[in-house]
């Protein structure tokens, strides 16, 4: 879309980066994860469930997320992607949960467009069968 790729709307720099096509069925999960540059979530078909947490100052590689709300990291998961099921959080092994900020929460449907800032934190669900694409530009 030209929003992702004219730099005037200072997003980025405004050159496409990767595009994503997304198939599954009903109740397929994407954890609770970052990504490092800003997307568009475009719904083609079917609906979603969307939670979105505001970044961490200083989010990144560099910061210890043993010490954070989200456990990014740990048990075997990227440095971008927490180790908490956020729709069954467990508080004895994930404490810091109860610290996470309130997300903000939305439903996509087919022609619907969530723009997801780098950085934001989000878990995804599908309601229905369901398929959908991002693109990411820096």
């Amino acid at each position: 879309p030209h929003f992702c790729s004219d730099g005037s709307f200072n997003v980025g720099e405004g050159k496409l980066y990767h595009s994503m096509l997304w198939l599954g069925p009903r109740g397929t999960v994407s954890p609770l994860h970052y990504d490092p540059l800003d997307n568009l979530l475009m719904q083609v078909v079917g609906n979603k469930h969307i939670l979105l947490y505001p970044p961490d100052k200083g989010n990144g590689r560099d910061i210890d997320s043993t010490g954070s709300w989200h456990y990014a990291g740990l048990n075997g998961n990227q440095y971008n992607t927490s180790a908490v099921d956020v729709e069954n959080p467990n508080y004895e092994e994930f404490p810091k949960f109860r610290e996470a900020p309130i997300p903000y929460e939305c439903e996509i449907g087919p022609g619907d467009v969530l723009f997801i800032p780098s950085k934001w934190w989000h878990h995804v669900r599908s309601l229905s069968n369901a398929a959908s694409a991002n693109i990411w530009w820096r």
